[in-house]
Formats: C-alpha cells, sequence, structure tokens
C-alpha cells in the first residue's frame, strides 16, 4: 500500500493582484506546471536505532521501558529499530500519528497481529482470538463480542453496581494500604461475571485465587520467556532455578486449565447457555459444524481472564496515584458527582489512559505483504510496534503533555488514530465499554464514601507487570470514611 505525498499547492490564485470589488483582467492561461515527481521510498533497512548489544537493550527495556523509548525518539526521531525481543529480531518502533493510522489502516492480509500475542503466550495459549488474523479472526471476534454487548452488557453492568459496592465496603481504612491488589481483586471477579455470567462454577474462587498467584509471575523477567516454544531441557533448567519462579508458575497454570475444563464441563451438563463467554464459546462452531477444540476454550477464556483483568486494574491504580496528588482534579470530580454529572469524571479516565496506557506499546504487527507507511518501505517478515505511550506524550497533539489534565478531553472525543490505549484497527480491544463502567464505578464508590490521603506525598515510580505499568508501590494511600454530611 502506497500513500501518495500530499504535493502542498492551492489550486486557487492567492496573490491579490485583483482589488476588491473589481473583475481581474482576463489573463493568458499560465503554463502547466509539472507533477514534483513523490519522493522514493526508503528501505526500513534506513532506519536508526541503538548500537548497543541486544542484551542491553533488553535490560535496559526490561528496566525502564519509558526512559528507553523516549531516548531513541529523542536521537532518533518518531522511527527507529529496536532489538528487546527473544530471539532478537528488530522491531520498529512508529510513534508519528500519521504512521499509525496507516498501520491500523492496513488490510488484514498485508499486516497480521497474531505473532504479536507472543509475551502473552505463557497465560493465553496460542488459539484464541489474539492469535487469529484475516477471515478467522473477524468471525471469532463477531461471536466473542456478544458476551459484551446487548443485554450481557446490562447484567455486567448490574453485576459491576454491586460487587463494587460490597467490595469497597470492605477495603481497610485509616491505615497505609497498597490499592492494586484490592483493585485486581475486584475487577477479576467482574471479568468473572464476563465468562461465566449468572451459572458461577462450583470451584470458581479457587480458580480466582489460582489466576491472582499466577499473576506474581509477571514481575519476573522470566515471564517475558516464550516457554511453549524452548526446548524440555531448557524448561527443566528453568524450573530447577528458584529465583524464575517458572516452577510455581507452571504449577498453578496446570491447575487453572483443570479448573477451567472443569467449569466448562459443568456448564455442558447444565443444558443452559446465556450470554456469557462460556455460552458464547459453546455455541460456536466452524463452517463444518464442528465445536471449538477444548484448547481453544480454554485460550480464550485465559485471553479474558488476562485482559480484561490486568489492563482495567492497572488504569485504576493509575487514577488514584494521579486524583490522590492532584487535588484541583479530585475536587472537581466530586463536584460534578454531587450533581449526578459524569463528564468531568470520563475525561479524567480518558486522560489515566492517555499518560498511562495500560500496553504502553500496542500488539505487534508483522507485515505480510510490503507496504509503504511515511515514504518507508517494509518487507515481509518485519515487525512493527505502535507506541501509544510516545505518541500521547507528543506535545503536537497534546500541549503540555506530561501535565495531568482532563479537561483536554471535555467538549471533545479523544482521536481514533491520536488516543490509542486500546490498541486499533481490528484488533481494538473489545472488552472497552466494560472497562471504562467499572472504572466510573470503582471511582465513584471509593471517592464518595472515603477521603484519600497519600501515604507519601511524592510520585511514585514504574514497575512492568508483563506488559503493563503500574505504580511502584501499587497507589499507596491511607482510606478514612466520611461523615455523613460530606457524602
Amino acid at each position: 500500500m502506497t500513500v501518495p505525498e500530499a504535493t502542498g499547492g492551492c489550486p486557487v490564485d492567492h496573490s491579490g493582484a485583483a482589488s476588491a470589488g473589481t473583475a481581474p483582467a482576463a489573463a493568458a492561461p499560465a503554463p502547466a506546471q509539472p507533477t514534483p515527481a513523490a519522493k522514493p521510498a526508503i528501505p526500513a533497512s534506513a532506519l536508526t536505532g541503538p548500537k548497543t548489544p541486544v542484551l542491553f537493550q533488553m535490560l535496559s527495556y526490561w528496566r525502564r521501558p519509558a526512559d528507553f523509548m523516549e531516548r531513541c525518539k529523542a536521537r532518533y526521531g518518531s522511527r527507529f529499530v529496536i532489538r528487546v525481543s527473544i530471539p532478537p529480531r528488530p522491531l520498529y518502533v512508529l510513534s508519528d500519528a500519521e504512521d499509525v493510522k496507516q498501520m491500523f489502516l492496513a488490510p488484514d492480509d498485508v499486516i497480521h497481529t497474531g505473532l504479536g500475542s507472543a509475551r502473552l503466550e505463557n497465560h493465553i495459549g496460542h488459539s484464541g482470538l489474539a492469535w487469529l488474523d484475516e477471515g478467522d479472526h473477524k468471525a471469532r471476534r463477531k461471536m466473542v463480542v456478544q458476551c459484551v454487548h446487548g443485554k450481557a452488557m446490562q447484567r455486567i453492568e448490574a453485576a459491576i453496581s454491586d460487587l463494587t459496592e460490597r467490595e469497597i465496603a470492605a477495603w481497610p481504612q485509616n491505615e497505609a494500604i497498597s490499592l492494586y491488589p484490592l483493585i485486581h481483586h475486584l475487577t477479576i471477579r467482574v471479568i468473572r461475571e464476563v465468562i461465566f455470567g449468572e451459572l458461577i462454577p462450583k470451584h470458581s474462587e479457587e480458580l480466582l485465587d489460582v489466576l491472582e498467584q499466577m499473576t506474581d509471575f509477571n514481575y519476573k523477567i522470566t515471564s517475558t520467556l516464550m516457554i511453549f516454544r524452548m526446548k524440555p531441557r531448557t524448561v527443566r533448567l528453568l524450573k530447577a532455578w528458584r529465583p524464575s519462579g517458572l516452577r510455581d508458575f507452571l504449577k498453578l497454570r496446570e491447575r487453572a486449565d483443570e479448573l477451567i475444563a472443569e467449569a466448562i464441563e459443568e456448564r455442558r451438563n447444565a443444558g443452559q447457555l446465556g450470554d456469557d463467554l462460556i455460552s458464547v464459546l459453546l455455541r460456536t462452531t466452524y463452517e463444518d459444524g464442528s465445536p471449538l477444540s477444548a484448547t481453544e476454550l480454554r485460550d480464550e477464556i485465559m485471553t479474558m481472564f488476562l485482559a480484561g483483568t490486568e489492563t482495567t486494574s492497572a488504569a485504576l491504580t493509575w487514577a488514584f496515584e494521579y486524583l490522590s496528588r492532584e487535588r484541583g482534579a479530585r475536587d472537581r470530580v466530586l463536584d460534578e458527582l454531587s450533581t449526578g454529572g459524569d463528564s468531568y469524571l470520563t475525561a479524567t479516565i480518558q486522560e489515566v489512559l492517555r499518560l498511562r496506557p495500560p500496553v504502553p506499546q500496542v500488539i505487534l504487527r508483522q507485515v505480510m505483504k510490503p507496504i509503504e507507511i511515511g515514504g518507508v518501505r517494509y518487507e515481509p517478515g518485519t515487525l512493527l510496534w505502535a507506541s501509544a505511550y510516545l505518541m500521547h506524550r507528543d506535545p503536537a497533539l497534546y500541549p503540555d503533555p506530561y501535565a495531568f489534565r482532563p479537561e483536554r478531553f471535555l467538549g471533545t472525543k479523544p482521536g481514533m488514530f491520536t488516543w490509542i490505549p486500546y490498541g486499533g484497527g481490528r484488533i481494538r480491544c473489545l472488552g472497552n465499554v466494560v472497562a471504562e463502567t467499572e472504572m466510573k464505578a470503582v471511582l465513584r464508590e471509593v471517592l464518595s464514601r472515603y477521603e484519600v490521603d497519600r501515604a507519601d506525598p511524592r510520585p511514585e515510580g514504574v514497575r512492568t507487570h508483563l506488559i503493563t505499568p503500574l505504580p511502584s508501590n501499587g497507589a499507596r494511600v491511607r482510606l478514612r470514611a466520611k461523615t455523613p454530611s460530606l457524602v
């Protein structure tokens, strides 16, 4: 796909030779000007990036991904190449809004996304929606989206309201606590509603407990390794090395698989299918009438648990990190809540997602057919990595980009290709409505019920949880119950 360059010329004469109210004299037609030749595309191999050894780049990205990416952009521009993966392949980072737009709009046979989920493979397997492309992806997405739309969404909204009120009322008060574990505990229960609906499996509490324990592995650098693709001997060596955490993770994953299989069998035996994810998946068949395999069912359920929990809990944790120190914004949210409005609350959530997109670099795209983006030609096999983090901090798009200013989103909708916390193109998060409904409910309940005071006035740093950045202390605050007159 070639995107022609704009010539910049205007066909109207703005020379001002004719005075106001006077008809211009007839003039001989000007000779036709030759159309400037389009600049030839440069090969992607001409793009530059860090020359440091691959291991050094990997460690730099793992320890401080935001700093690493910002340094690269400052030195090499909006397009650069890095090597931070195993095996060490070049990753072409795009942070210019027009480049990202062209990548998102590329035909589905030109750019694929399946390979981009490799870092999540340890959790979600490799047969679910995140791995599918072209017609297979379109068909599966059409089915899965049913569990978060229409009557299903009405049921989920009611569950969010009930869960939020009950869970938050039990949060510890008058002591310094990290909000992240409490928020994660709540969000995983919301996703249980999405997946299982009203027929909760017999061992669902054990399943949720196992899944929460599994997420501890995501703080370790070994969580980025593609265990599925390793030789058995290598996996055994990693399991034997206790600090890797791999032995415990694999035991937990095995138990999670058993509990998911039990839950699926329970639903089959119940003979009752609704609008929840399990029901939708059990009704899904291929063109020949065959159902999804046990592995496909497991992978889709794990994908929903991971994607629907990690991202929302991270965004909410950052919301409290910002609002606990941005008193002006917090007071404005409270004033609005007292009148029943939510436009500033919505803008606050959008600003949090701008500054801290849960997936800072969106899912990798793999070029399948030659494509030109922004005057650069990418050949088949090239990996493209759009950076939401860098684009959201572009001062040309967001003046004073590091400032927390929810009002920048008041009265306007975020741009489809300039605000991408949910990804973009065909691979856009299908649970964004659930996430924003949940975020609003939690923020309303906490801010209306409690005074939120910081345990430490200094802004928290950042730590990476698999691919999702979190406040380094999990938004450490004190909650004090408000008196009835202040509620």
